[in-house]
């Protein structure tokens, strides 16, 4: 049987000490959520408000392995792309490395700062300011985690497919009926987690993708943008979940998703393919998960960890970064405390 106390502790002791205002957290197994609880508060400014199950937070970079990652394997599985092909024209990264993190590229850019506001053609120059920005290693030779990439990445994906990421992934979505992971929401028709007081745009974020970048990009960008909830989230990685044991191949063929899920093989690198894995040791994924887990963190505070083997994962939504963002080590701590206790609960180790 199921015991979640452990796990409420530790969110409970995180919320009372401010480590993030508040929380959701899902543990699902073998298609059901044993847990799906919400902790704290979604919101402290302007007023109070409580985090509910059902709050809509802004998943960041969990966009580049729900979004991009998934049309990729899509397209893949449909012959429309090759992992071999390269990401830009001439010679640079292949689809493969860029996905691994390995294609070159810095990790982050302030591209908004040299697009100009109302610039009807701002997004096309983030994207050719990120395929100019020059190399910072031979792809292929090691990892550096990259916006830039998956910038890049989810260009070539709506160029390759005719149409922007929110159209494309709601062609994913909405057959399933997850209508709340959509690119922005909207503050007044859902119970939406803001972000940070933001200096640059003059207000409390709320509803709008935090990433600058992604902000500029008109919200809807290959390395974040997406928004959803947890009970949406959760289907998400249960389909995901079918579809490794070949279950769901409406979604993503068996084959194409545990190739994409197996380490890319890049020296030094916990990388498969749009997913990270644990490191053997000191992993935020916590200690328990299996080391062929998959999963990805996001800077709002969100993270998602599978074992597709044991169809287990442990899911959680946060706003760490509300009402001001910091690097705060506690919440470092935190990430992989909630997994192990998740996990622990569930009876992962039984």
């Amino acid at each position: 049987m199921s015991s979640f106390d452990g796990l409420r502790r530790v969110c409970q002791e995180a919320v009372s000490l401010g480590v993030s205002p508040g929380l959701v957290v899902v543990v699902g197994v073998e298609g059901r959520n044993l847990l799906h609880d919400a902790f704290g508060q979604r919101q402290t400014e302007p007023a109070p408000l409580p985090a509910t199950p059902d709050t809509v937070y802004d998943l960041a970079s969990l966009t580049k392995a729900l979004v991009t990652s998934v049309l990729a394997m899509r397209a893949v599985a449909n012959g429309q792309l090759r992992l071999s092909d390269p990401l830009l024209d001439g010679d640079g990264p292949t689809i493969r490395q860029t996905l691994a993190h390995a294609g070159g590229f810095v990790a982050h850019r302030p591209f908004h700062e040299r697009a100009a506001a109302g610039d009807p053609a701002r997004r096309r120059r983030i994207v050719e300011l990120a395929a100019s920005e020059p190399r910072a290693y031979p792809p292929g030779t090691r990892s550096i985690y990259s916006d830039l990439g998956f910038i890049l990445l989810g260009d070539r994906l709506e160029r390759l497919l005719g149409a922007r990421l929110d159209a494309l992934s709601a062609e994913v979505f909405a057959p399933m009926g997850l209508t709340s992971l959509r690119f922005g929401a909207d503050p007044g028709r859902a119970k939406v987690a803001p972000t940070q007081r933001s200096a640059t745009r003059g207000r409390l974020i709320v509803g709008e993708v935090d990433d600058l970048n992604a902000w500029a990009m008109d919200g809807v960008a290959g390395h974040a943008g997406l928004f959803g909830n947890a009970a949406d989230v959760a289907a998400l990685a249960h389909a995901l979940c079918a579809a490794w044991r070949d279950a769901a191949p409406a979604l993503v063929p068996g084959p194409v998703l545990r190739e994409f899920w197996t380490p890319a093989g890049i020296p030094g690198s916990t990388w498969r393919l749009g997913w990270d894995g644990p490191a053997p040791s000191g992993s935020l994924a916590g200690n328990v998960i299996s080391r062929r887990a998959v999963g990805h963190l996001a800077f709002t505070g969100c993270s998602l960890w599978i074992d597709p083997e044991r169809e287990t994962f442990v899911l959680v939504l946060a706003n760490r970064v509300h009402p001001t963002a910091s690097d705060d080590p506690r919440w470092k701590a935190l990430r992989p405390a909630i997994n192990d206790a998740a996990l622990e609960g569930a009876g992962y180790l039984s």
